[in-house]
């Protein structure tokens, strides 16, 4: 059996003391002490409300037999959400306290960037599944689309799986070893310069970014027209008012259209705060608390909102 920590120690050559592989040469600051905190309220919070979300559309399917095709997409997102924060609150815990820990190797964070490319994948889908639900277009591809959105939605859902496979596992070998274990946290022995894994920051950059454009594009265009799309029936409903008091149905719809915005915003928060936080050498500080929390407020918050 292959040992967890690396049994010979390594020479501190700074202060002239020995210190163990599996344990890092810098301390848990203030900041990294706050950011776990951040974290690990997030993922409390994200795992009661995803797995509620999961148990709920499973007792369902038991009881029926079948998911609506909202239910499935609720059920994939919880599930996905819940082991992706699972598996970053991990990913720190072991990155702050034992950076040089085997359990952090190449492999896991290809599951990692797996499931953070499902969860993207999944909120996707559901912003499409609002948008042929609400949206009203009379174009060719739209209607076939949506008429035939709830057959073709087992097929997406295995497209969104075999694409997020493929997007990170090449990621995971060019540069999210680096990005976390060392770049980042990394003891002083195996602290890399810059310009040294320049590379494979430019090659990890190039793949994420190809990985979470296709369904940020498709999100973006999606929940645009359901915005559009409820901004004009309600342009359309205050014309028709007779009263001076808005209609309790108008309320609905902007309950929706704030709820649909608040969605969009997380969403592109989320993206813009994982790639900073992954892509560039950010020391402990505040920035790092405040993408700590951006990154896990997206799986939690928006679960929540739903």
């Amino acid at each position: 059996m292959k040992t967890m920590f690396n049994a010979s120690n390594e020479t501190n050559w700074e202060n002239g003391t020995s210190t163990p592989s599996g344990t890092s040469s810098t301390s848990l600051t203030p900041y990294r002490i706050l950011s776990l905190v951040i974290l690990v309220l997030e993922t409390i919070v994200g795992s009661f409300t995803n797995g509620l979300m999961v148990i709920v559309n499973l007792i369902h399917l038991l009881t029926h037999r079948k998911l609506g095709s909202c239910d499935l997409i609720l059920t994939c997102l919880g599930l996905s959400r819940f082991i992706a924060m699972w598996l970053v609150l991990y990913a720190f815990f072991v990155s702050y306290l034992a950076p040089n820990f085997s359990g952090t190797g190449s492999t896991f964070y290809y599951v990692v960037l797996f499931f953070n490319y499902l969860c993207l994948w999944f909120a996707t889908w559901l912003s499409t599944f609002y948008c042929v639900r609400i949206v009203n277009i009379q174009r060719y591809i739209f209607t076939v689309f949506k008429t035939h959105f709830d057959d073709l939605l087992p097929f997406l859902i295995l497209v969104s799986v075999v694409i997020s496979a493929l997007c990170s596992n090449p990621a995971v070998e060019n540069g999210i070893k680096q990005t976390f274990n060392t770049s980042r946290y990394g003891s002083e022995k195996n602290s890399t310069s810059l310009d040294g894994i320049g590379e494979n920051f430019a090659t990890y950059s190039v793949l994420f970014v190809m990985g979470s454009i296709p369904p940020f594009a498709v999100f973006c265009v999606s929940a645009g027209l359901v915005v559009h799309s409820l901004l004009r029936h309600m342009k359309k409903m205050k014309a028709q008012e007779r009263t001076g008091f808005r209609e309790p149905a108008l309320d609905v719809h902007y309950r929706a259209v704030k709820m649909m915005a608040a969605f969009f915003m997380l969403f592109i928060i989320y993206m813009i705060a994982f790639s900073v936080y992954g892509l560039e050498n950010t020391e402990d500080g505040m920035l790092s608390c405040i993408l700590t929390f951006f990154i896990g407020a997206y799986p939690s918050l928006h679960s929540v909102l739903l």
